[in-house]
């Protein structure tokens, strides 16, 4: 029988966290197909047909629990594992997810070390390093990672301070979940553990919503730093 690199299908609405998995995956011998939300993953799972679905939760359209339900019914899409990729750790979440059918759940931020470990196993050890890895040609995968990272943000900062001007606690908490989830492995472990206190200060009773706007000036700050750095290389 002759080799077939693994097919991945990653699901999910943040262009970073898509980012940040192909950039984990390049290393591998495998094709990546991504999608942007429920509908669009269960069309690209009946015309690609991956081997490993990798999911979130949060999504328009579709999220990932309805998807989930509907590709465990459909006879040719009900048997491809599915690792569920989620912010939210808590276990009715995590309970919800393996209910729906997942054979795994992983949390933001990623832990790539566990979810390429549970990638070989529900493959069955078929996802390979690539024999001729270059690594001068991983590392600026990296840092073009980090410039892609970088660009996105000033409309991210606009978002931000759209939703804080109007007080919108799910729209800042959608956008700091998924900085959250990708920004330490794209190099800014400081922003992912800021978002993490931005996410427990909107679990309060009464937000905070100066204590937010002072935590994403912090961010800011971080991000204008990097730009500089990178800049002057």
């Amino acid at each position: 029988m002759s080799y077939k690199p693994l097919n991945i299908l990653i699901v999910d609405d943040s262009d970073l966290t898509r980012s940040s998995l192909t950039k984990l995956f390049s290393e591998y011998d495998c094709n990546i197909i991504t999608s942007i939300d429920g509908l669009d993953g269960i069309q690209k799972s009946l015309t690609s047909k991956p081997d490993i679905i990798l999911l979130d939760i949060l999504m328009p359209n579709l999220d990932g629990i309805k998807m989930l339900q509907v590709i465990k019914i459909i006879d040719e899409l009900k048997k491809i594992p599915v690792i569920v990729i989620s912010g939210n750790s808590n276990r009715t979440n995590v309970f919800a997810s393996l209910e729906a059918g997942a054979d795994k759940v992983i949390t933001k931020p990623i832990d790539e070390d566990a979810l390429i470990k549970a990638v070989e196993e529900l493959t069955k050890g078929r996802l390979t390093h690539k024999s001729n890895k270059n690594e001068l040609t991983v590392d600026n995968t990296i840092d073009e990672l980090k410039r892609i990272y970088i660009k996105a943000f000033p409309q991210k900062e606009i978002q931000i301070n759209k939703a804080i001007a109007e007080r919108d606690k799910y729209a800042i908490g959608n956008i700091f979940h998924e900085l959250k989830g990708v920004s330490a492995s794209m190099g800014f472990p400081e922003v992912t553990e800021i978002s993490k206190m931005i996410e427990l200060a909107l679990n309060s009773e009464k937000i905070d919503w100066n204590y937010i706007r002072h935590q994403t000036e912090e961010i800011i700050s971080l991000i204008e730093r990097k730009t500089f750095s990178l800049d002057g290389e």
